[in-house]
């Protein structure tokens, strides 16, 4: 006060004083709105939660007994300054509660604990210090001072949106606020459609890793994009689109062009069918890298094209460091030669550049677009505990050297056709820790080439005809993969000019009732040891036992999955040294290997599994 020269100034540097003080409410508090959906409650009897919220003191939430809750959801995180709360025969009696605040509904931290109201039927306001990043608030009741009920007539809200967001509910606002956006600005869509002609563009913006740029929907699946119009994210970074629908119509819902850091999450793309050509999500241009694309929901598609398509920058390089994951793709078909992959990781044109991309603990189901639902065409990628159930196709690598797939779940019906497991060309493949059940089709194939790009897969100018053409395979490694009930085992070569080379099958099991189990279908210089076989003709060549032992693995059947007995003789049976088989297909820790994609445990939970649909997607933890 020592600079208020006059009792004027003393007067505003004492309301400056207050202002300062933690908890007061400001001038830039509102009532916050929360509809009447957004009110849940631990118990009633019968007067219902909403009607704290309806504006009228004369209707009220009631429940009996110490502890019983009421919660309000703000529908995005706020910043909470005040509550203000009437309550049932409130100038007769006082009541007891604690306020709570939460980011997600689950953690709550207590803002104001023991307060209790004055005798007054009005509104009465109880302040705390302010709360940011608060979507949930709970009032946790404690009784009243004659009974052992709670019941509160009305609950307002007061706070602040946090700085930096702007809400839209139209596609013009929305589109201005794009352009207007910065490092931290998240921008809220409201429940309903937004379409125009062109896409939404987001161009030349940057984020940071700690404040990006935030594109998401109030309510998950309620901000719809349509029509004509879809999301174009160029030669930006750290951008975030959470929670969207795309139903448009004729263009891809979202490209990625030249930009990085860019995260697609918890979408729902369900595009109109156009009866062409459509790729669902693109990822193309220089500088494109370390993008994320999780939990979203692909489904249905009949269209052809890729579902999502990595397209490369122009100049013989795809994106790297990307990863796809906890996605649930479903309903792909119907089935084409070629043409409708559900992800295709690549171009012929771009497939020597490296990836580094992983494509993990993704859901495929009823993915029947055509033979190659994940197909690779560029190097250096990793594909790695995804589930493939009852679907047409399997993963291939169809271009690139030093890909590898492991921990995968290929589940069939052993009814529908073409329901294969994992193909490969190219250089120093590794595919190992795998489980393939009931395929109709091919369960794993060292194929043939019909071009031959070296030991060192790297021939000078190789024309684009070449880059086109099914590789000479050098140097694969099939080891520790379980193969049981299927049409067809572990194939090594085809009628094709270039036979596999320097490969090696080791420690699988293959137990069919049909076919041959270790199918040599071209003459090889391939190294067999520690495999299993059982249930039909063994192998077409002469291979020793210490190759492939005709055994019974002796399963026991844990979660669905046929797996080791404590009396199987491929448990310790691994041979051979393969130092990248550190765990097995459930994510245990190997020690003594086993054969097979299973290490023999007691345990019957994993953190490796297959996965089901509440697993994935938009409402995936």
């Amino acid at each position: 006060m020592k600079n208020c020269k006059n009792a004027f100034a003393a007067f505003l540097c004492l309301l400056l004083v207050f202002a300062m003080l933690p908890g007061i409410g400001n001038a830039a508090d509102i009532k916050l709105t929360v509809p009447a959906s957004g009110v849940t409650a631990s118990a009633d009897d019968g007067n219902v939660p909403a009607n704290v919220v309806d504006g009228s003191l004369a209707t009220r939430w009631s429940a009996s007994g110490d502890g019983q809750w009421i919660q309000l959801d703000l529908g995005a995180a706020k910043q909470v300054s005040y509550i203000k709360m009437a309550f049932q025969s409130g100038s007769t009696r006082t009541f007891t509660f604690d306020i709570q605040t939460s980011a997600n509904g689950s953690a709550f931290t207590t803002a104001q604990s023991g307060v209790v109201s004055s005798l007054n039927d009005s509104l009465q306001t109880f302040d705390f210090p302010d709360v940011s990043g608060v979507r949930y608030v709970r009032i946790v009741g404690h009784c009243n001072s004659v009974s052992l009920w709670n019941s509160y007539t009305e609950i307002e809200i007061y706070g602040s949106e946090p700085s930096g967001v702007v809400n839209v509910s139209t596609s013009a606002q929305l589109q201005d606020a794009i352009n207007h956006a910065s490092a931290g600005t998240t921008i809220v869509l409201a429940n309903g459609t937004y379409t125009q002609s062109s896409a939404f563009v987001v161009s030349g913006k940057n984020g940071t890793s700690g404040s990006p740029i935030t594109i998401k929907a109030a309510n998950q699946g309620q901000a719809i994009i349509s029509g004509g119009a879809a999301l174009q994210i160029s030669n930006s970074s750290y951008v975030t689109v959470e929670g969207l629908k795309f139903t448009n119509s004729g263009k891809t819902a979202v490209l990625l062009d030249g930009s990085n850091h860019i995260r697609i999450t918890r979408n729902k793309f369900a595009l109109a069918a156009t009866g062409g050509d459509l790729i669902w999500l693109q990822v193309s241009g220089a500088n494109s890298n370390h993008n994320q694309i999780d939990r979203n929901d692909f489904g249905n598609k009949t269209d052809t094209a890729p579902l999502i398509a990595y397209q490369g920058d122009g100049n013989g390089h795809i994106s790297q460091y990307d990863v796809i994951e906890y996605n649930y793709f479903h309903d792909v078909g119907p089935w084409v030669d070629n043409g409708k992959e559900t992800i295709r990781l690549g171009l012929s044109g771009i497939s020597l550049s490296d990836g580094f991309n992983t494509i993990q603990y993704n859901l495929f189901e009823n993915t029947d677009g055509e033979p190659e639902i994940v197909s690779v065409k560029s190097s250096n990628n990793t594909v790695r505990y995804n589930t493939f159930k009852t679907s047409q196709g399997g993963v291939t690598s169809r271009h690139g050297h030093f890909n590898s797939f492991y921990g995968n779940f290929f589940l069939g019906d052993g009814t529908e056709p073409k329901e294969d497991g994992i193909r490969i060309y190219g250089n120093d493949h590794k595919i190992y820790n795998n489980y393939m059940e009931k395929l109709t089709g091919k369960a794993i194939l060292l194929d043939s080439g019909d071009y031959d790009g070296g030991s060192s897969g790297h021939p000078s100018n190789p024309s684009s005809s070449d880059l086109a053409a099914q590789w000479k395979i050098y140097r694969a490694q099939v080891v520790n993969n379980t193969i049981v009930d299927s049409a067809t085992g572990i194939i090594v070569g085809s009628g094709k000019t270039y036979a596999p080379q320097d490969s090696r099958v080791a420690n699988n099991i293959v137990r069919n009732s049909g076919g041959t189990l270790y199918n040599e279908a071209a003459a090889t210089n391939t190294v067999f040891e520690g495999n299993i076989g059982y249930g039909s003709t063994l192998n077409n060549k002469s291979r020793t036992s210490a190759e492939i032992w005709n055994t019974n693995p002796l399963f026991t059947t844990v979660n669905g999955l046929q797996k080791l007995s404590s009396s199987s003789p491929a448990i310790d049976y691994a041979k051979g040294t393969y130092s990248f088989v550190t765990t097995d297909m459930d994510g245990e820790t190997r020690s003594v290997n086993d054969t097979g994609a299973d290490e023999r445990s007691s345990a019957t939970t994993f953190v490796n599994h297959p996965l089901t649909a509440s697993e994935v997607g938009p409402g995936a933890p």
